[in-house]
C-alpha cells in the first residue's frame, strides 16, 4: 500500500473514532433490569442494573464533557482503572460482565462451572461534584430450563 493511500485511510479511521460517542447507549433491554446498586450525591446518580449475568454500570448528572475516574474491583481481579468522558448530556455507562481472575487459573477466566464463581463488583466513579460508590453481588450458575 503506498503511503498516500494508507494515510488517507489513517485520517479517515481517526476522524471516523473522534465523531463516534464516548459513551455507550442504554439498549432498550436494559430498561427493564432490576437496579442492584445505586449512589446519589446531589445532582449525580450512579446505577448498577443486572439481568443476572451482566450488568450495566452508568452515570448520569455529571457535567456534560468532564473526565472522571471509573473504577472496578472483584474478587481477585485485576482492578479496572479507567479515565472515563460523559457525554453531551453529562451521562456515561459501560456493560461489565463480571469474571474471576486468579493465580488459580493461569491466564483463562473462571468458567460457569468453578464453585468460586461469585462475588461482588464495587464500583466508584469520582467526577467533578460526584464522588459515587456502590457494589453489588454476583453468581455465575449453570441454569438449568425445563
Amino acid at each position: 500500500m503506498s503511503r498516500a493511500i494508507y494515510r488517507s485511510a489513517l485520517i479517515a479511521l481517526v476522524a471516523a473514532l473522534a465523531s463516534s460517542s464516548a459513551v455507550e447507549a442504554r439498549p432498550p433491554i436494559v430498561a427493564k433490569w432490576p437496579i442492584v446498586a445505586s449512589d446519589r450525591q446531589g445532582g449525580c446518580e450512579l446505577s448498577i442494573r443486572s439481568n443476572g449475568r451482566i450488568m450495566w454500570i452508568e452515570v448520569e448528572g455529571l457535567v456534560p464533557g468532564s473526565r472522571a475516574k471509573f473504577g472496578v474491583t472483584n474478587v481477585r481481579m485485576k482492578p479496572i482503572d479507567w479515565n472515563v468522558l460523559a457525554d453531551s448530556s453529562g451521562t456515561w455507562s459501560t456493560a461489565y460482565l463480571p469474571m474471576l481472575w486468579g493465580e488459580n487459573y493461569g491466564a483463562h477466566f473462571a468458567t460457569v462451572r468453578q464453585s468460586e464463581s461469585t462475588g461482588t463488583v464495587a464500583v466508584k466513579v469520582d467526577a467533578p461534584g460526584c464522588e459515587l460508590a456502590a457494589a453489588s453481588g454476583w453468581r455465575r450458575e449453570i441454569r438449568v430450563i425445563p
